[in-house]
């Protein structure tokens, strides 16, 4: 029985909820119903494929959001190896954060869970992948369509396949933010 719950609150989560233009129903699912923790201000846009093993507990791996964050369309976050996502953060349409892999030396190629952290005023342009185990440092950006295999340190901005630092931000103190909640998203 506890297979079918599942099974179903990830095709509800994932083919309805995340559809439904009304942040309030979405938000009120991905709190309640998956354990997703979102900071005031945030925003899932439609299209969001989430990937779960179950309902999160407080201090367990599952997915954390941050303040004023928004996450645009079509993103595919995984919370099976644990997320978090600090405050201040922009993921451009169509990334994918995947913390769930398998270990390629294995015959048996067994599945191998490595959180995500991405740190405050961090942006991930469109298309980029996000790989089990990566931190990005505080300020870091990471070029559109970019496959991020290891560590990017703060400030830096990276690109390619594999992602490779490509330039630095000023370190200045990121400042901005005003809620991005366009109607019907």
């Amino acid at each position: 029985m506890k297979g079918l719950v599942l099974a179903l609150t990830r095709y509800l989560t994932n083919h309805v909820i995340a559809h439904v233009p009304s942040y309030t129903v979405r938000h009120a699912w991905y709190r309640r119903i998956v354990g997703i923790e979102i900071g005031a201000g945030s925003a899932l846009l439609l299209g969001q494929y989430i990937h779960i093993r179950g309902r999160s507990q407080p201090g367990k791996r599952g997915i954390v959001i941050g303040r004023n964050t928004v996450i645009n369309q079509g993103c595919c976050l995984d919370g099976r190896g644990g997320l978090h996502i600090g405050d201040h953060v922009d993921i451009s349409p169509g990334a994918w954060l995947l913390t769930d892999g398998h270990d390629l030396h294995d015959p048996a190629f067994p599945e191998v869970l490595a959180p995500i952290t991405v740190g405050d005023y961090v942006w991930i342009g469109s298309r980029a992948l996000i790989l089990p185990g990566v931190a990005l440092g505080e300020g870091a950006v990471v070029a559109a369509g970019a496959v991020v295999t290891r560590d990017v340190p703060p400030y830096t901005v990276v690109g390619g396949v594999p992602a490779r630092p490509i330039g630095a931000r000023s370190q200045q103190p990121c400042s901005r933010r005003r809620a991005y909640r366009p109607l019907f998203e």
